[in-house]
């Protein structure tokens, strides 16, 4: 799994929950990496599965409803930074 995925999960970590709890999750995680991710690596997506797991346990809130709204803010992310790439073609599409 590409590195960006595990940095932009960090920042919405720290913005809607706080700096340290985003800390806390790469504590509690035996990642093989220790944490620490570069936007152009590469890492195992058992990390980001067991950051997802804890934070799920820290804030008490389903897995299923961390992940939904990542990836809508993922997405997002995405089409600003690469809109070539989410920008329907009229010719495949009907």
């Amino acid at each position: 799994m590409k590195g960006v995925v595990f940095t932009e999960f960090l920042e919405i970590v720290e913005a809607e929950f706080s700096p340290d709890l985003a800390d806390q999750i790469i504590e509690e995680s035996e990642l093989p990496s220790g944490g620490a991710y570069t936007a152009v690596g590469t890492y195992h997506h058992s990390e980001m599965t067991q950051r997802v797991i804890r934070l799920s346990e820290n804030v008490e809130i389903e897995v299923s409803n961390l992940l939904r709204p990542f990836g809508a803010y993922l997405f997002g992310r995405f089409a600003a930074g690469h809109p070539q790439f989410s920008q329907a073609d009229a010719s495949t599409t009907r």
